[in-house]
């Protein structure tokens, strides 16, 4: 059985469990990265780079942008493993194909890594979106 659907083996319900609504539900994966080696990753078997459609770096969780929309896929999916109808089928349409499509994509976070490493950013203009300060006052 694959890491995916034993994951998504029937979970007990938190009254069950005996969690209170202060408590936090204990997580398959202990962290994005875990979540991305053992799960993530493998469910997304693409030629990427070199010519490919994909853009992908070994080293993503360097880019925070790809390090935030991962977490947040590992936060999605940990929620939604527990809903035995449609949490499945909602990570992967809601979630999983919309943050993957943007990450994977020529023109995405990874543009300028290659395959076999990390490019790192240095110039300002690569390291975040343009940003001016506002006048004090905007959200006061």
């Amino acid at each position: 059985m694959s890491n995916f659907t034993s994951a998504f083996e029937d979970e007990p319900t938190p009254e069950e469990a005996g969690e209170t609504e202060e408590s936090t539900p204990e997580t398959f994966y202990a962290n994005p990265i875990e979540f991305f080696a053992d799960l993530l990753g493998p469910s997304y078997v693409r030629e990427v780079n070199g010519g490919s459609e994909f853009v992908w770096c070994p080293q993503w969780y360097k880019h925070v942008e790809a390090l935030t929309r991962v977490e947040a896929l590992w936060r999605a999916w940990e929620h939604l493993r527990l809903d035995g109808a449609l949490g499945i089928s909602t990570w992967w349409i809601n979630h999983a194909d919309p943050h993957m499509s943007i990450l994977m994509a020529p023109n995405g976070p990874f543009k300028k890594c290659i395959y076999d490493g990390h490019k790192e950013r240095t110039t300002p203009e690569l390291l975040s979106l343009p940003h001016l300060d506002p006048s004090e006052g905007l959200y006061h």
